[in-house]
């Protein structure tokens, strides 16, 4: 599932004059050559990686490896500010069931882009937060250095939202959050591909 997502500084605008933030972004990897779960984070907790900046080494498609992301955990909340009635004529927001969110990863270099969507899942409610996951189906399911050839590529990630405020009238915000740049290099260099082919070559005809 691919898209393009669309800046809107006016609607952008209204929601920084509101009560309205992420507590959390944090994504789960399985890195290169590991079996493990690996965590880093966009938004909120310290007790994991920042994912701006983070690198997640080499990724040897010779030897099968691939960089997966597991999951996307992402926590948001939009609640009335200044306490005053739904349908007061002031800034009130809130989140419900019919709210959606959703996670962009575009991965690039000077050579190419590939832009990928995730829906992103409701879990759970405290409050005036809700809690969200990748949806059942997509958990697992990318591999960030598929299809690449070699090189050095940064990768983005950014979540987008929406979430109700009353200004007098009902209406529908989206937002998106600031973009967090994580890296990786897809190995190995065409000439150590193509020596390695080579003396695959040369070790078969000595064998026979």
């Amino acid at each position: 599932m691919k898209y393009t997502v669309l800046a809107l500084p006016a609607l952008l605008a209204s929601a920084a004059m509101a009560d309205v933030g992420v507590v959390e972004a944090t994504a789960a990897f399985t890195l290169p050559g590991s079996a493990t779960t690996s965590y880093a984070t966009a938004i909120g907790t310290t007790r994991n990686p920042s994912l701006s900046g983070y690198n997640f080494g080499s990724v040897n498609v010779l030897t099968g490896q691939t960089l997966m992301l597991q999951n996307w955990y992402f926590e948001n909340y939009a609640y009335n500010g200044d306490n005053t009635p739904v349908g007061a004529a002031t800034n009130n927001n809130w989140l419900d069931n019919a709210s959606t969110a959703s996670l962009t990863v575009i991965v690039q270099n000077s050579a190419a882009m590939v832009v990928t969507g995730f829906t992103l899942a409701q879990t759970s409610t405290i409050g005036n937060n809700r809690f969200w996951q990748l949806a059942p189906g997509q958990q697992s399911y990318a591999n960030l250095a598929a299809g690449l050839s070699n090189g050095t590529y940064s990768v983005q990630f950014s979540t987008t939202y929406n979430f109700n405020q009353w200004t007098g009238s009902t209406s529908q915000v989206i937002t998106t959050t600031a973009t967090s740049t994580a890296s990786f290099t897809v190995i190995p260099v065409p000439g150590a591909a193509a020596l390695l082919g080579l003396a695959g070559i040369i070790t078969s005809r000595r064998r026979k």
